[in-house]
């Protein structure tokens, strides 16, 4: 028995190391998360406005389109529980913070599979979860596998490795100010059809489910929003909270019990606090094709840029 332990020991040991050298050299390549936890410790002293949410906003608001000192922090796929959590945990250390615009999905509020301890099926789940606590040191459980990327996410990790080290192409394209450049206008679906016949996966994919969970987590993601109103309010922050622009065929098909409460949700936030407003430009018409990457979100360099430029108008009156 003991010379076949010593035995799967031996075996064992090289794969271990192998293991642990891939997880350094995973850590190494650049991403969003590393980047955006950069540009708050290292800019904060400058930020004056910041731009929260998911990737409605992190592809689609570009901050130089609005006043110096704007950065974008918003991250692709990012829960309220992780608005909330990057407010709290750095809001102390941004001492000339005046405004924040939280853009808001219209599927936002409905969004959150997080269980303690739980590995998700879905790794992508599970890969924004241990990027959180790695990258941003976020965390809400001590689960070994949302400490490792390689535990947490497998073959996503693989194909990233990939990318980076033997395609030598880019694992992140942020630019100084935080704006995801992911979905610039060149990265569009060239045929048409395709996109726009991905909009009603899309919208489906986005709608809630009529069930107790999905209730929960909407009452609780109310909770979050007043939270950081909250926060705010203690440190004489403005919020916004502002409905990105949809293109046609995804606002005219979606459900709309689920888009008025949403509605509900955020007027009953900025009805309370009297430091918040919000904006809704879920139905804007001003937006066209190329303006937007797929149904519901935005092209970094042309529709971002438009967005920008209307929310510094309407926000700022410049």
């Amino acid at each position: 028995m003991k010379k076949f332990l010593k035995t799967v020991c031996l075996f064992s040991l090289p794969l271990l190391l192998l293991g642990i050298g891939f997880e350094y050299s995973l850590r190494q390549i650049p991403n969003p998360f590393r980047f955006k936890r950069y540009l708050l410790e290292e800019k904060g002293e400058q930020i004056k406005t910041m731009i929260i949410g998911s990737s409605v906003v992190d592809y689609g608001i570009d901050p130089s389109s609005l006043p110096d000192s704007t950065y974008n922090l918003a991250v692709s796929g990012q829960w309220f529980r992780y608005n909330k959590a990057q407010l709290e945990k750095y809001i102390d250390s941004l001492p000339h913070l005046k405004n924040i615009i939280w853009g808001i999905a219209y599927q936002a509020l409905w969004s959150d599979e997080y269980e303690s301890g739980v590995f998700y099926q879905d790794s992508k789940q599970n890969e924004n979860i241990a990027y959180y606590s790695i990258y941003m040191d976020i965390s809400f459980d001590h689960h070994l596998i949302h400490r490792s990327e390689l535990l947490s996410a497998g073959k996503i990790c693989v194909e990233k490795w990939s990318k980076h080290y033997l395609q030598h192409e880019k694992t992140m394209c942020c630019d100084s100010l935080g704006l995801d450049h992911t979905y610039d206008l060149s990265e569009k679906e060239e045929d048409e059809k395709k996109w726009l016949n991905a909009i009603p996966r899309s919208i489906k994919m986005h709608t809630a489910l009529d069930n107790e969970k999905a209730e929960r987590i909407y009452q609780q993601n109310i909770q979050r929003m007043h939270a950081v109103a909250k926060l705010c309010h203690d440190r004489g922050v403005k919020l916004y909270l502002v409905i990105p622009p949809t293109y046609k065929k995804y606002y005219e098909n979606v459900e709309e019990g689920q888009l008025q409460r949403m509605y509900l949700a955020i007027k009953e936030v900025a009805d309370k606090w009297d430091h918040v407003s919000w904006y809704d430009y879920f139905k804007d018409n001003r937006f066209v094709e190329d303006d937007f990457h797929d149904g519901n979100h935005l092209t970094s360099d042309v529709g971002a840029v438009k967005f920008g430029n209307i929310l510094r108008k309407d926000i700022f009156k410049e």
